[in-house]
């Protein structure tokens, strides 16, 4: 693979880390604070991108600044546990 290619593979690898989150308990808090954060971070992703088109067009610079919105948002809410996850109820 190029270096070129593995640049790219490696935004599209940031993107999907950004906006992959756990589902949010059934709690009506924690499914508003999941759908804000990914909004959040949906737009922090979005911006990052136009950004990086119009100015550097380095893929590389546009992983490491999604990167480092994706940890200015964590997930503070709880996570759905379920049959799968472990949870036999």
């Amino acid at each position: 693979m190029s270096e070129h290619t593995e640049a790219h593979v490696d935004l599209l690898d940031a993107i999907v880390e950004a906006l992959n989150l756990p589902l949010p308990s059934i709690a009506a808090v924690d499914e508003r604070d999941y759908h804000g954060l990914l909004e959040r971070r949906a737009l922090a992703v979005r911006i990052t991108l136009e950004a990086n088109r119009t100015v550097s067009r380095d893929p590389r610079l546009a992983a490491s600044m999604i990167r480092i919105r994706t940890a200015e948002e964590p997930v503070t809410y709880t996570p759905w546990k379920g049959e799968r996850d472990g949870d036999s109820r």
